[in-house]
């Protein structure tokens, strides 16, 4: 059999499979490879030894790179701006690291434009850019103060550090120490900020780098 067909099926599945000497060195996640592609493996030895020992060359790694990124829906313009050397070091990681660069610097990308990537729907406290958007996973196994989800550094950071655009999800100046209530007329429900942002009302929630939580016991958490 042509064994091209199966390299591409194994690397589809995660399977990681190179040549040493004369044997086939294969990486796999836990129950991915099956009794029968096992079998395929041991009988397709000799073709998959010749296969895995022809030289790959730049072209068909760019036209495997730009179809991988046509299947993830994200921008071949990353596939093209690669030199030779980065698309030669990316054919020696196989698809599941193709995969990977594709989708980290689709990601960047994304937020070097400004906007949010669509899979980050949970919001954190970054120490340093204030209320963010990250992943769910990453917002996971992060210390929760003063019912955030809190960490000393973000995706955003680098974004924020260049000048861009970092959107923000929605706070209320209630629930930051550095909005100060009007202590003449309290009731009216207005106040200053300290940070020098307009007025909002207390409960009117909006996007704000500078908000400090409020801790149950009415301090900050900088």
């Amino acid at each position: 059999m042509n064994a091209a067909p199966l390299i591409r099926e194994l690397r589809q599945a995660g399977i990681q499979i190179t040549v040493t000497g004369d044997r086939l060195h294969i990486e796999a996640p836990t129950g991915a490879i099956t009794p029968e592609l096992r079998q395929r493996i041991a009988e397709n030895k000799v073709e998959l030894l010749a296969e895995l020992r022809q030289p790959v060359t730049t072209t068909d790694t760019r036209a495997d790179l730009l179809a991988l990124a046509g299947r993830l829906a994200v921008d071949r313009a990353h596939v093209h701006r690669l030199d030779d050397d980065g698309v030669a070091l990316l054919a020696a990681i196989g698809e599941g690291g193709m995969r990977s660069f594709l989708l980290a610097a689709d990601d960047a990308a994304t937020r070097q434009a400004g906007k949010v990537p669509l899979d980050n729907t949970a919001a954190i406290y970054c120490v340093h850019c204030g209320p963010v958007f990250v992943h769910p996973g990453i917002a996971d196994v992060l210390p929760v103060v003063a019912g955030w989800p809190r960490a000393a550094g973000c995706p955003w950071c680098s974004i924020r550090k260049a000048g861009g655009y970092v959107p923000r999800p929605r706070i209320t100046c209630e629930s930051c120490t550095r909005f100060k209530p009007d202590t003449i007329n309290p009731a009216a429900g207005v106040g200053t900020c300290a940070s020098g942002h307009s007025t909002h009302y207390p409960m009117q929630r909006h996007g704000c780098g500078d908000h400090r939580p409020v801790t149950p016991e009415g301090t900050s958490h900088d």
